[in-house]
């Protein structure tokens, strides 16, 4: 496949899509995205204390090397929100509890963050309480949350959210498959089920119980692709030493399934977050880039500490932040820089590209935080941990921010389409492949009638009959590219990863539920933390197992 170097210009990625798209509240009326990154820059700088910070950090993301996480962009140095992306909250079995966590995801969600809660200590329904009651059960009290993310705002930048986690051996688990039904009680809370490496042997060795609980959270994720699946062993086993040698439990994750920290009576999980953009990776990766980044996300928590500690219910959350300053580095662009490359996703090149990748920056961020150990000496648990931050990476949706950053493909992710229509506020926006559009244009195909049969079949290339082969495979979509190899992909990356990723994955409606389960059942077996959305394919498009359980990268 013919491939030409492209050559970006500084801020080539704030075109006129990303500050449209920018001005509908990660910015304040007046302020340019150079402005807020120069403003974002020297509170760095000034919480750092290292000269030069602002100016290198300016530098690396004019370049697109970085993606601000949404609560950075709209309230980090500011007098206004909390720069902080996810918390997660532990609620114990009494009132005391369950209020104190109501009011802690309120003022989460009213400060700008995504929240989750952990429901799995409260009784279920029908058990005795005092005075000769019964319990409402947890179901109840997710529907108590629901109502409070949607009364309590995100300033403009997006509506509360919040997810809960329920055990699946939980007596009261059936109630929950009705959450996000039509005429149901719970419609804005997104819910995940965590499972046990015994309870899921026992499943597999016959238990009819377990057997017919487990098909019908298969069977939810194919109606509403939710729950969220959350291997408790695998993130628990994989956790940093810091937790294991403090006796720390990791009960759920979070809003986007990515974060893996532990929550408790006196402590709320905290984590914030950015992403490395890959598209630029052979420009970054040679560079101090994940150092700076890490030493950035850093000084995100002392903007959170400062401005949280004056504020009711956070107690829980800055007491967390305090003590672990967990950090999650992302990435985005992964798709964005193969098609660069022309290098299928199903490749052996690909596989060797994604171990490099996180590879390399887990080290130079363990690096990075080993600095900042020396430098702050004073920190509570500088005894216990060799580096600042107990955890370093996260791979967070970016669904968002991959818009921001020019348009790269979201985190981990293949491409949904090679052209798609997009509603913004005052426009609709065509997105095309820029490296589709190159190829076209390379091969005097660069029309609008076949851009039109593309866009006709859902962004689609596979029925242009003047592309090869390997050049068709370049550009296969979510849809088109096996899942077990997007499976396999997470399960290499995760030894680099200390906290988790979001893994959607895309499965026909019609792919047998046994189907289903052998890919799930490979990732749980393979290490993975957790699975979050499962979106269906389009029934056009006809099943194929091989779509869904071969694997060509490990073949090839």
């Amino acid at each position: 496949m013919t491939k030409t170097k492209r050559e970006y210009r500084p801020w080539y990625w704030a075109n006129e899509w990303t500050r449209l798209y920018m001005s509908r509240g990660y910015l304040l009326p007046g302020v340019t995205v150079e402005k807020r990154v120069k403003e974002i820059a020297d509170r760095a700088e000034a919480l750092t204390r290292i000269e030069g910070f602002s100016r290198k950090f300016q530098e690396y993301m004019a370049k697109g090397w970085y993606s601000l996480a949404t609560p950075i962009w709209a309230n980090y140095g500011l007098k206004r929100g909390l720069p902080i992306s996810c918390y997660g909250t532990y609620v114990e079995d009494d009132t005391a509890s369950i209020l104190r966590a109501v009011a802690e995801i309120g003022m989460m969600s009213k400060q700008g963050g995504g929240t989750s809660v952990y429901l799995g200590a409260l009784r279920p329904r029908g058990a005795p309480i005092r005075d000769n009651g019964e319990s409402n059960g947890s179901y109840a009290f997710a529907s108590l949350f629901d109502r409070v993310i949607e009364v309590f705002n995100q300033g403009s930048t997006r509506r509360g959210q919040c997810a809960a986690y329920l055990p699946i051996e939980h007596p009261d688990l059936e109630e929950w498959f009705k959450i996000q039904r039509e005429g149901g009680e719970i419609q804005s809370l997104f819910w995940g089920v965590s499972v046990g490496d015994a309870w899921l042997e026992e499943a597999i060795a016959g238990d009819r119980e377990k057997r017919e609980r487990w098909a019908k959270v298969l069977k939810s994720r194919t109606e509403v692709g939710i729950p969220y699946i959350f291997f408790r062993d695998n993130a628990n086993r994989q956790a940093p030493e810091i937790f294991k040698k403090l006796g720390k439990t990791i009960h759920a994750s979070n809003l986007c399934t990515e974060i893996m920290l532990p929550s408790g009576l006196e402590e709320s999980f905290v984590c914030c977050l950015s992403s490395l953009n890959l598209l630029h990776f052979d420009e970054w990766k040679d560079t101090d880039a994940v150092e700076t980044l890490t030493i950035f996300l850093d000084s995100v928590l002392d903007d959170f500490i400062e401005k949280a500690e004056g504020i009711p219910y956070m107690e829980r959350a800055v007491r967390f932040a305090k003590r672990y300053r967990a950090i999650g580095i992302g990435v985005l662009g992964w798709h964005s820089y193969l098609q660069s490359k022309g290098i299928p996703l199903e490749n052996a090149e690909a596989l060797f590209l994604n171990n490099l990748i996180f590879k390399t920056i887990r080290e130079k961020a363990e690096e990075a935080s080993r600095w900042l150990r020396k430098r702050h000496p004073e920190d509570e648990l500088a005894d216990l941990m060799e580096r600042r931050n107990a955890t370093l990476l996260a791979i967070a949706p970016t669904k968002s921010s991959s818009f921001i950053l020019g348009q790269v493909s979201p985190s981990i992710e293949p491409y949904t389409s090679n052209y798609y229509l997009k509603d913004l506020q005052k426009a609709r926006i065509a997105f095309r492949s820029p490296f589709l559009e190159e190829l076209l244009q390379a091969k005097g195909k660069n029309e609008e009638k076949v851009w039109r049969s593309i866009l006709e079949r859902n962004g689609s290339v596979q029925h242009l009959d003047f592309l090869s082969d390997e050049e068709k495979d370049v550009f296969k979509t979510f849809s088109e590219i096996s899942q077990k190899t997007l499976v396999n992909l997470a399960i290499a990356r995760q030894k680099y990863i200390d906290q988790g990723q979001s893994l959607n994955l895309v499965i026909h409606p019609e792919a047998p539920p046994k189907d289903v389960n052998e890919l799930y059942l490979h990732a749980w077996r393979g290490g993975l933390k957790a699975l979050y959305y499962q979106f269906s394919a389009s029934a056009a498009q006809a099943y194929s197992r091989d779509l869904l359980l071969s694997c060509r990268a490990c073949e090839s």
